[in-house]
C-alpha cells in the first residue's frame, strides 16, 4: 500500500525553510529607475512598475543600501498553509517578482542566479496518478504542439503555443465554456471555436477527464494520488478538481530542493515558484553539471515521494537570470 505523506516534510523544514527565509534577493533598484527614465527598459504595465518600484521602498523585510543603490528583500514563507500544501511567500511576495525586474537581480559576490523549470509539471503529474498513456505520450512528443495541432485540425488556424498551453492548464482545473471563450478571443477566434475547442478538450484524454470529473464531486480533497481525510464539501468542483496535480506538484518540489542541496551544498535555494528552483550557484558551476544534478535529484524525489510522475528528455531547462555584484 502507497505510503501516505501528507503533512510536514521534516527535511524541507530543516534544510530548505531556513534558507528561503534568509536569503532573499537583492534588486538594483537605482539602475531600474535609470533605464526606466532613459527608455533603456519598457515596460507595457506601467501600473505594475509604478506598484512594483514604489512598493520596493516600502515593502516589509527589505534593507535598502543607499550607497550601493540596491533593495534586499526577504520573503516569508508559507510551506502548509492551504490544502494542496503549496508554498506561498508574503511580506513581500518574491515568488511574484516580475519578469522584467529579473534582470536587475543582484546574487552574492562569487555566485550566479539559474532556475531549474520541471516541464509540464502539472501535466505529468496527472498522466501518472490517472495511468494515462495517451496523455504520457502526447507530452514526451511534445504536449502543447500536439495538443495545438488537434483542436482545430484540417482548419488552416494555428493558435500560438502559450495559448494552447493555458487552454490545457484551464481544462486540468476546471475551466468553463465562458473561460475558454475569453482566452480565445485574445487571438480574435469567435465563440464557435469556444464550443468546438472546449469539447474537443475534454475528449483527448479520456482516462484524465474521467479522474478530474470524479474528483470534481468527492467530498474529501484528492491529495498525492489518493482521497484523504480533508473535507472539501463547502469547495466548487473546479476547486477540488485544482488539488488533484497541485498537490502532487507541492510535495515533488519540497522534496526536490532538499534532494539537491543533498547532492551538492554549494547551491542556495533563494525561492520556489510552484514548479521550479530559483537557485544561485558558485560562478564556477557550469549549466550542464547543475542541469544533470538537478534531473537526478527529482528522479530521487520522486522514489521517495512514490509517484508515478513520467520522465523524458524534456523534463527539465535550466535558465540564467539575473546580475552579479
Amino acid at each position: 500500500m502507497k505510503e501516505k505523506i501528507y503533512g510536514k516534510d521534516d527535511q524541507f523544514d530543516k534544510y530548505i525553510l531556513p534558507q528561503l527565509n534568509s536569503k532573499g534577493f537583492t534588486i538594483s533598484y537605482y539602475q531600474i529607475i535609470q533605464d526606466y527614465l532613459s527608455d533603456k527598459l519598457i515596460i507595457d504595465d506601467t501600473f505594475e512598475f509604478r506598484r512594483w518600484s514604489t512598493g520596493l521602498l516600502n515593502m516589509q523585510g527589505r534593507v535598502i543600501d543607499e550607497t550601493a543603490g540596491v533593495v534586499h528583500v526577504v520573503g516569508r514563507h508559507e510551506a502548509y498553509a492551504n490544502i494542496p500544501m503549496q508554498i506561498s511567500t508574503s511580506a513581500p511576495n518574491t515568488q511574484a517578482i516580475p519578469k522584467w525586474c529579473r534582470n536587475y537581480l543582484v546574487a552574492p559576490t562569487g555566485r550566479r542566479f539559474v532556475a531549474l523549470d520541471i516541464g509540464s509539471a502539472e501535466p505529468r503529474a496527472l498522466a501518472g496518478v490517472a495511468d494515462d498513456e495517451k496523455l504520457r505520450m502526447a507530452i514526451s512528443e511534445g504536449l502543447y504542439e500536439s495538443v495545438g495541432n488537434s483542436l482545430l485540425e484540417h482548419t488552416g488556424i494555428i493558435i500560438p503555443r502559450k495559448i494552447v498551453k493555458r487552454l490545457f492548464m484551464g481544462f486540468l482545473y476546471g475551466q468553463s465554456l465562458t473561460g475558454v471563450a475569453a482566452t480565445l478571443a485574445e487571438i480574435s477566434l469567435d465563440t464557435g471555436y469556444a464550443h468546438h475547442i472546449f469539447y474537443e478538450l475534454q475528449g483527448l484524454f479520456p482516462k484524465s477527464t474521467s479522474l478530474l470529473e470524479k474528483v470534481s464531486k468527492m467530498q474529501v480533497a484528492f491529495l498525492q494520488g489518493q482521497p484523504s481525510m480533508i473535507d472539501v464539501s463547502d469547495k466548487r468542483p473546479n476547486q477540488r478538481r485544482s488539488y488533484l496535480a497541485s498537490s502532487i506538484i507541492a510535495a515533488l518540489v519540497k522534496r526536490w530542493a532538499t534532494r539537491l542541496i543533498e547532492l551538492n551544498p554549494e547551491i542556495w535555494v533563494h525561492e520556489i515558484p510552484r514548479d521550479a528552483l530559483w537557485l544561485s550557484i558558485p560562478e564556477s558551476e557550469t549549466d550542464g553539471t547543475v542541469l544533470n544534478q538537478g534531473i537526478l535529484a527529482l528522479k530521487m524525489a520522486i522514489d521517495d515521494c512514490k509517484f508515478q510522475f513520467p520522465i523524458d528528455e524534456h523534463i527539465m531547462t535550466i535558465k540564467n537570470f539575473g546580475g552579479q555584484n
